[in-house]
Parts: C-alpha cells; sequence; structure tokens
C-alpha cells in the first residue's frame, strides 16, 4: 500500500508540473529559408509569362550568392526613364572623386524645360537655379525629365554614354533611348557594391529611390517594411521597373521590363505577379 500511495503521489505531481511548464523558457530553433534555384525560378516566371499579352524580359540576381538567371535579358528595348540611371550614376562617381559639386546650381531656361511626360521642373518659371544634388534628387524620385534633360547638358552625352559602358551597360545607347534588363542589373550591382559611388553617396542615391512618385509595379505585391529601391520606365507599348529588394538578409536584384503591349496597365500589375513569385521563391517560400 505504501508503494501504491508513493507511486500516487508522485504521478500527481509531475501531471501538475507538466501543466505548469509554460514557465520554463523555450528554445525555438530559426531555421533560415532556402532559396529556390535559380533555374526553378526562372522555369516558373517562364511559365507564368506565356499566359500573359506582350514580351517580357527579366534579369536576376543574388546579391549574397552572386547566382544569376535571365528571360530575354539581353533584348534591346525602348528604356523610357531607365536611361536616367547612368545620368546619376556618371553625376555621383565625380562627385566621389571630388570632380563635380553636387551643390553646383544651374539656373534654368525656358529652353531646358521638357513639356511632356513625368516631372514638375517643366512647370517652374525659367530663371531659377538648382544644385545639382537637387536634380539628381527629382530624376530619380519623381523621374523628372527636365531634371535629367539639364543633368545630361551638364555632364555631356558623350561622357554619360562612356561611363554607361564602363560599368557594363553595354547594349545602353543614351542617344537612342536604348537599354537591356541586364545593363540595368548591372547598373544596379555596381551601386550596390559601391563601384559607382562611395559609400555615403550610394546611401544617398539609394534614397532617392525608395518610395519614389511611381509605386505601382515592383512593390506592388511586395510586404510592407521591405526596402525596395527602382526605377520605372513607361513609353508606348513599353512598360519596366528594376531595382534592389532588400528584406534585411538577403537581397537581390530584379529587373522586369515589357515591350509588345496591349494594355499598359495590364503589364504594371503582371510585372508585380513577377516580382512577387520570385520574391517568394528567392526567400523560400
Amino acid at each position: 500500500m505504501r508503494k501504491i500511495a508513493i507511486f500516487l503521489f508522485y504521478s500527481f505531481f509531475l501531471i501538475l508540473i507538466g501543466r505548469s511548464l509554460s514557465f520554463i523558457p523555450q528554445i525555438h530553433l530559426e531555421t533560415t529559408p532556402t532559396p529556390k534555384d535559380p533555374e526553378v525560378i526562372r522555369q516558373e516566371i517562364v511559365d507564368f509569362i506565356k499566359t500573359q499579352d506582350g514580351t517580357y524580359s527579366v534579369f536576376y540576381e543574388d546579391l549574397n550568392t552572386a547566382d544569376t538567371f535571365g528571360i530575354h535579358e539581353n533584348s534591346i528595348l525602348t528604356g523610357a526613364s531607365m536611361n536616367k540611371l547612368p545620368i546619376v550614376g556618371y553625376l555621383y562617381s565625380l562627385a566621389s572623386k571630388k570632380e563635380i559639386d553636387l551643390q553646383e546650381t544651374i539656373v534654368i531656361q525656358k529652353e531646358d524645360l521638357q513639356d511632356y511626360g513625368t516631372g514638375s521642373l517643366r512647370y517652374e518659371e525659367p530663371g531659377q537655379s538648382y544644385n545639382l544634388q537637387y536634380l539628381a534628387n527629382l530624376t530619380l524620385q519623381k523621374s523628372d525629365n527636365t531634371a535629367a534633360h539639364i543633368l545630361n547638358i551638364r555632364l555631356g552625352d558623350a561622357n554619360v554614354q562612356a561611363y554607361a559602358y564602363q560599368i557594363g551597360m553595354n547594349s545602353t545607347s543614351m542617344a537612342d533611348n536604348d537599354i537591356s534588363a541586364r545593363d540595368v542589373g548591372k547598373f544596379y550591382e555596381a551601386l550596390y557594391k559601391n563601384k559607382i559611388a562611395n559609400a555615403a553617396f550610394t546611401k544617398e542615391i539609394l534614397g532617392y529611390m525608395e518610395n519614389t512618385e511611381i509605386e505601382d509595379r515592383l512593390p506592388k505585391y511586395l510586404p510592407k517594411g521591405i526596402h525596395i529601391y527602382h526605377k520605372t520606365g513607361d513609353a508606348v507599348n513599353f512598360v519596366h521597373d528594376g531595382g534592389i529588394i532588400d528584406n534585411g538578409k538577403s537581397p537581390f536584384i530584379l529587373v522586369v521590363m515589357s515591350s509588345n503591349l496591349k494594355d499598359e496597365t495590364k503589364a504594371k500589375d503582371v510585372i508585380g505577379k513577377i516580382v512577387k513569385k520570385v520574391y517568394d521563391a528567392h526567400n523560400g517560400k
């Protein structure tokens, strides 16, 4: 009887402890999601694109592993505002080498105003002055055509073109407004690795490309709270977006360009869906 009593006592005691284990710290082993193989991601996007109208060019690069894939990434397309990237890139490369002062001001003349497309400077009265830093901000943040035009004049067409080639944008033509998805990717790779500007200026450029005036493509279906540094481009039958997507752990470059479109508004949504598919696959979902 004594043994039975002892057994029952300890059994009851263990049951009570078992019900109170919540006070014991729990150890959770956090596992890092494994990105899908780039070729697997590529095939998923190829299959999706086949169901959509238009032609899509895609360039992807994992900035941690340097893994890449492309879909028509070397196709030369009308770049539209994508070609503003090497203008600002060249400006900041010069500033990093102290060969130009970003506080230098330019007085805008009437003939400088680009009365089309995006931007607010064209609505300003001629004769006002702006510094180069402000013009660069407008060029990327608001895709201001007048700001980009003034910077291009100040820097020189030939110099900007040579710089584009220098950083690997081999298909880019500033004169013809041509570019490829791969070229845009090469710009972002050089920017991320501080090959365009020093770390402080790189951060400044990235700041111009976050929460821009046009957020209806790359960021459309992505989670809130991640950093998306990007530049869009629009022309008749062309819709583009590309940049760096960074969740704080596994940054990557993604560029999506489209052509031969029947519905430009739908293409923006398609780009958003392509980005979400790549983002999920890149993060092991």
